[in-house]
């Protein structure tokens, strides 16, 4: 079942089979800004330190950068399983 889940997740996060609709341009309009403050404000605090701190700094964002998918995807799977037992148990509730 897990293997299924992730190619869910797979076909989720490819942009060309997904649907743009008003809410999902809202939502990637919302990431990207997002995105740009934080990317600014890393500049930001990047251009203060010594070189070897940089450096520390660049090591650690490179290192939340490898975790985030894997958050992402995690987080994906555990929604969905949630949602598929909220429905098992709505309709195990209707049958009774």
């Amino acid at each position: 079942m897990e293997n299924v889940i992730r190619k869910l997740y797979g076909m989720y996060m490819d942009n060309d089979n997904r649907e743009k609709n008003e809410m999902s341009v809202m939502h990637d309009d919302l990431c990207k800004e997002k995105k740009e403050k934080a990317y600014q404000c890393y500049q930001k605090l990047r251009v203060q330190l010594t070189d070897e701190l940089a450096e520390e700094l660049d090591e650690l964002m490179n290192k939340h950068m490898e975790i985030y998918p894997q958050e992402l995807e995690e987080s994906f799977a555990m929604g969905f399983k949630t949602g598929a037992r909220l429905m098992c148990e709505i309709f195990s509730e209707e049958t009774e």
